[in-house]
């Protein structure tokens, strides 16, 4: 499956980016959907990976400043070619795009934060992932790991066996690695603490996309980031059919389809556009 190991996808489009973040130690194949979709619509996509945070053989994580400052770096970048630039992420990546927005507080042009994860509290999170900071200081830490389960933030049973079949092959999957290593949780830890405490830094437009039975990070996390983003316009929509990689599972279409909209919607593609999905649906919206 060569498309599972690709490390990073760049999809010219117009004069309006999304900087696209993947989870935590995987790749851009889970973001496939939704990356085609924004391309489709005129945006020009960047998937970076980057090190030590995206799937790399190299066991190394470094640190989630390192994680940062490089998806802060490719913002930069991004910014300085295009006219406008939003940031998206899925699961970890959500967390990471969020943080990017906090420290580019006045440039992003908004924000898609899906299964925005600052808690790790899903209905499938194993009781000993509570442990894990307590063995990262242990000596064998580098070889310790918390391994996925099923239903791996999948609904669809099609799909879920499909995944199943690719973790027993294999290190990676499209949802990501089939093990996570302490040192990358506990980095994952040190940024959601981080992200935690600087929500309030946040305010650009934001949509926030969260399964009802996330499987990894419940609601909690979603109603967070709505509480303490100041933005003039922030959305949180539940979506009844999926589990926690929106962006695979059941309703990956309607996912792209409202990300898509509300980017638009916030003014970075072009004005003639369709009205948006996202005004037929029970939303909820944060007052100026």
């Amino acid at each position: 499956m060569p498309n599972v190991i690709k490390r990073a996808q760049f999809l010219p489009g117009g004069d309006y980016a999304v900087l696209a973040l993947h989870g935590l130690r995987s790749t851009p194949l889970e973001l496939q959907p939704l990356l085609k979709a924004l391309n489709r619509a005129g945006f020009t996509v960047d998937a970076p990976h980057l090190t030590g945070y995206g799937f790399s053989a190299d066991s190394s994580t470094g640190s989630w400043r390192d994680w940062l400052d490089e998806a802060v770096a490719r913002f930069d970048t991004l910014a300085a070619q295009y006219s406008q630039v939003a940031v998206c992420g899925l699961s970890m990546g959500a967390t990471l795009a969020l943080a990017v927005a906090a420290e580019r507080s006045g440039g992003v042009a908004a924000v898609g934060a899906l299964s925005t994860t600052l808690y790790y509290d899903g209905w499938n999170t194993p009781w000993y992932r509570f442990l894990s900071p307590l063995g990262y200081f242990t000596p064998l830490r580098h070889r310790m790991v918390i391994r996925e389960t099923s239903p791996f933030g999948i609904k669809n049973e099609r799909l879920r066996e499909w995944i199943e079949r690719q973790v027993a092959a294999g290190p990676i999957s499209a949802v990501g690695a089939s093990a996570l290593s302490l040192p990358a949780l506990h980095e994952a830890e040190k940024l959601m603490r981080y992200m935690r405490r600087h929500l309030s830094q946040v305010v650009a437009p934001t949509l926030i996309l969260h399964a009802s039975e996330d499987d990894i990070a419940s609601l909690k996390s979603a109603r967070l980031v709505q509480r303490q983003v100041q933005a003039h316009d922030v959305r949180l929509i539940q979506l009844h059919d999926s589990y926690h990689m929106l962006t695979l599972d059941n309703e990956r279409e309607r996912v792209a389809a409202l990300t898509v909209d509300f980017f638009q919607a916030s003014g970075i593609a072009a004005q003639d556009v369709a009205p948006p999905a996202y005004a037929q649906l029970t939303t909820t919206r944060k007052q100026p």
